[in-house]
């Protein structure tokens, strides 16, 4: 699926847009308050990052709705969004130890407060089906020219088609303003130990899109 959005254009992600969508990742939470919570060390957490979306950009892949927005006549990524659709696991069952173990060695000193965070999350994430939404990032030279928007609007006019929901984790306040311009409800808070707050987000289907 495609969607035009004034001079961006939307589309699945290909192998060769991985640099691209790593370096767009990187750079979009590279001061988000739960990456600098989970890696407090800026320098350090600059040269973590890429290789953490890598890791999650191979597990989705297996999902086939990992999506670009690309800008200049197609050929610069301005942003990423990473989902996975209803009734699967995010991370593949068979893709876990492995997923797990790159984690291990690219953030080994970190990993207490990533598994924390991980376990609030997970604890949070709803039973009924849902697309679920890991990542949404606009690369920095294409902040507020509605690239966050088009990304979302790709899955949710389908969804609301199909009325099936969405779920989220919003890392920042800014980022659940987005959100609920979008039609996603915060149902939890969800308060890392000693650290900064997330927003469990919740969107029902649109029943007359």
């Amino acid at each position: 699926m495609s969607v035009i959005h004034h001079d961006l254009v939307t589309r699945p992600a290909i192998g060769a847009d991985r640099s691209d969508l790593n370096d767009v990742l990187s750079a979009a939470f590279l001061d988000d308050p739960v990456f600098v919570w989970l890696v407090p060390d800026r320098a350090e957490r600059a040269q973590i990052l890429p290789g953490v979306f890598d890791a999650f950009a191979d597990v989705f892949a297996r999902h086939d709705h990992t999506y670009v927005a690309v800008a200049g006549a197609g050929i610069t990524v301005a942003g990423v969004g990473m989902w996975a659709p209803p009734g699967v696991t995010p991370v593949h069952p068979d893709d876990e130890a492995a997923f797990g173990e790159r984690l291990a060695t690219l953030a080994a000193p970190h990993m207490e407060r990533i598994g924390a965070c991980m376990a609030v999350f997970e604890a949070a994430h709803p039973a009924e089906p849902a697309w679920y939404l890991q990542f949404l990032a606009t690369a920095p030279t294409h902040q507020g020219q509605g690239v966050g928007s088009a990304l979302l609007r790709t899955v949710l006019d389908a969804a609301d088609r199909a009325g099936e929901a969405a779920y989220l984790e919003a890392t920042s306040p800014r980022n659940r303003a987005l959100y609920e311009r979008h039609g996603f409800v915060c149902t939890a808070d969800l308060v890392l130990p000693d650290g900064p707050t997330a927003y469990a987000m919740w969107r029902s289907p649109r029943r007359e899109a």
